[in-house]
Order: C-alpha cells, then sequence, then structure tokens
C-alpha cells in the first residue's frame, strides 16, 4: 500500500473519530487520549518503516493530524502550543515517533538470516 492511501485510511479513521472526540462531548481527556491511541496510532505505526522514506509533506500532513486529534481529546484553547500539548500527554511528536519504531525496527533486522533485509535504505527524517 502507497503512502497515500496509507493516509487516506487514517485520515477517514480521523473522521470517525470525531464526532467521539469533540468538545461537546463527555469523554474524559484520557479517555480521548486513549481512544487516539488505539484506534489513530495504530493505523499510523502499520507502515513505519516506509513512513522513513516519505516526503516531508506526508510527514507534515500526519503530524497535523496527530495535533488535531490530541487537540480534540483535551479540548484545549487555540492558543495553547501542539508542542505543549504532546509535552503535557506524554505523546511524541510523529516525526520522533517514527524515528524510535525504525531505529527498534533496524535494531532487530540485525537478527534476521536475510542479507538483503539487514542492508535497508539509510534515510533521514528531517522536522519541517
Amino acid at each position: 500500500m502507497n503512502h497515500f492511501c496509507r493516509e487516506k485510511a487514517i485520515i477517514f479513521a480521523y473522521c470517525e473519530c470525531v464526532s467521539v472526540l469533540n468538545r461537546k462531548s463527555d469523554l474524559s481527556v484520557r479517555n480521548g487520549v486513549l481512544l487516539y491511541k488505539q484506534l489513530i496510532r495504530p493505523l499510523m505505526n502499520y507502515s513505519c518503516p516506509a513512513w522513513r522514506s516519505a516526503a516531508r509533506s506526508h510527514i507534515r500532513r500526519l503530524q497535523v493530524l496527530q495535533s488535531q486529534c490530541l487537540r480534540l481529546a483535551t479540548g484545549v484553547p487555540w492558543y495553547v502550543s501542539n508542542r505543549q500539548i504532546h509535552e503535557d500527554l506524554g505523546v511524541p511528536l510523529f516525526v520522533d515517533h517514527i524515528r524510535a519504531l525504525t531505529k527498534s525496527f533496524d535494531s532487530k533486522l540485525a537478527d534476521v538470516g536475510n542479507t538483503l533485509s539487514r542492508q535497508p535504505g539509510r534515510y533521514k527524517l528531517t522536522e519541517g
């Protein structure tokens, strides 16, 4: 599945959650964040090793989506920065999350017997 299709699936799941994560819902902040972590984040994680080679614009769109989900779940006002929301909830930025998962994925490749799979392309994720 290419990046665009995966991104559309994530956006669709986000749209499904908006009705639950709106400001008028009685859902607690803790449960709203749990809903994000259980429904949206696994879709983002599924193809995580492939995201490291995605264009910055795709990564940026996913970061915006993640920030919107967390903003909806918490109901914070517009003047609170996204970085502050992430820090308060203990949710890493999407780029940092990708780095951590791909680092873990790459470290496990050393145990694989296939020599081609031990030499994945080295791509650097840059914030932007």
